[in-house]
């Protein structure tokens, strides 16, 4: 091969290091911008990690209402009857419930909070109580939050606010009517 030859493919193999090292560059680069340009994943802190096969009974206050079930097997049963007449409970509703209450994650957490009245807790909207063996949880939901689009809710009277969104504040906020198992009708 002629010295002419010989250059030319040098400068050919030259030409195709430079262009795939800039093809290179430019592809790190792109990749670079858009992990930059991606929004940041929010901080989120869990609040309750409850196995809820083990929850035994269910207190729920709610303004003037009161619900009591309580776990007989694998049925859930009022804890006491209302007037004279047995209530039929619903237990997928209770599991459906129990599922939202031992997994709840909140967006925010107020650490050292001493006055939990600023925050709706002190008397709050909805008062749960989780009962098992010899544990207990008390999740309380308090006030809403217009400027941050939460609500505020309390753990077993620590001195710890977190913020949840509505889904959970709609999700814990039951009334015993919530659980009854709905009448069918009968076949044709």
């Amino acid at each position: 091969m002629n010295k002419k030859k010989k250059g030319q493919l040098l400068a050919l193999l030259l030409l195709l290091l430079a262009v795939a090292t800039a093809f290179i560059t430019v592809k790190i680069s792109q990749q670079d911008d858009s992990e930059e340009m991606a929004a940041p994943e929010e901080e989120t802190f869990p609040v309750t990690q409850i196995d809820s096969s083990q929850v035994k009974e269910i207190g729920i206050i709610n303004g003037e209402e009161t619900v009591n079930l309580i776990r007989e097997g694998e049925e859930w049963k009022c804890r006491e009857e209302v007037s004279s007449e047995e209530v039929s409970i619903d237990s997928s509703l209770v599991e459906n419930f129990l599922a939202k209450a031992c997994q709840i994650i909140a967006s925010e957490k107020i650490e050292d909070v001493t006055e939990l009245s600023q925050y709706g807790l002190k008397e709050p909207a909805v008062n749960i109580t989780l009962q098992w063996d010899d544990n207990m949880y008390i999740i309380k939901l308090g006030d809403y939050n217009s400027i941050i689009g939460s609500y505020y809710l309390s753990i077993n009277e620590e001195p710890v606010v977190y913020t949840v969104d509505s889904s959970v504040y709609y999700g814990l906020n039951k009334h015993p009517e919530d659980f009854k198992k709905t009448e069918t009708e009968g076949t044709e």
